[in-house]
């Protein structure tokens, strides 16, 4: 018996410490001093891919990458992406964390609020989001503006297979309220989190 509960001890002790290392590191508490206007929108030109399957998180990194001038395709940064989970294919976020630290980026991943979000975004740089249904499903969506007299929040969504934003910036425009309750995700500890990156 004891031997058994010892040998029990261990297995848990490793598969804990194996979570614990794929979803390290946790999002850290925004700092920043919110600050900013009534409506904000990033005007850099870039453009828009529509992922396959559940490419979601190469696809916003690498609009944010073309965002810095750099080339870069969502399936091409995929297959360079670590930390997938098996059968789905969806990147833990150590997977954008470690592939734009390993391509000259900083990068910090944030738990914050509405106002936070949108204090980092008017340093002029899209802003990772990470939406979803708890266990059903999650999504990573680019930010680029927002306006708060309408209401709504821009986003670069790979998803959307064209521009549904006409004049407005990005693909897609969310209300603020159902972007709140789409990024109150129902993940533990992963809800409200955003990733910034700035060019080394």
């Amino acid at each position: 018996m004891k031997k058994f509960l010892l040998w029990g001890s261990l297995i848990l002790l490793i598969l804990v410490t194996f979570i614990l290392y794929y979803l390290s590191p946790f999002p850290t508490s925004d700092p920043v001093q919110v600050n900013y206007p009534d409506s904000f929108i990033i005007t850099t030109e870039n453009h828009f891919e529509t992922q396959v399957i559940n490419e979601c998180s190469a696809f916003s990194s690498a609009y944010v990458m073309r965002h810095f001038g750099e080339t870069k395709k969502g399936l091409e940064l995929y297959e360079e992406f670590d930390y997938k989970l098996p059968f789905s294919g969806y990147v833990l976020p150590k997977g954008i964390l470690d592939y734009f630290k390993d391509s000259s980026y900083d990068v910090t991943m944030y738990h914050g609020t509405f106002e936070t979000l949108k204090t980092r975004l008017t340093e002029g740089t899209p802003i990772i989001v990470l939406v979803g249904d708890g266990l059903k499903w999650q999504h990573y969506m680019t930010v680029v503006g927002y306006d708060d007299s309408l209401h709504e929040v821009y986003f670069f969504d790979s998803l959307r297979e064209g521009d549904e934003n006409q004049e407005a910036p990005g693909n897609r425009t969310l209300s603020t309220d159902y972007f709140l309750s789409m990024w109150d995700n129902g993940v533990p500890i992963f809800h409200h989190v955003y990733f910034t990156t700035q060019k080394r």
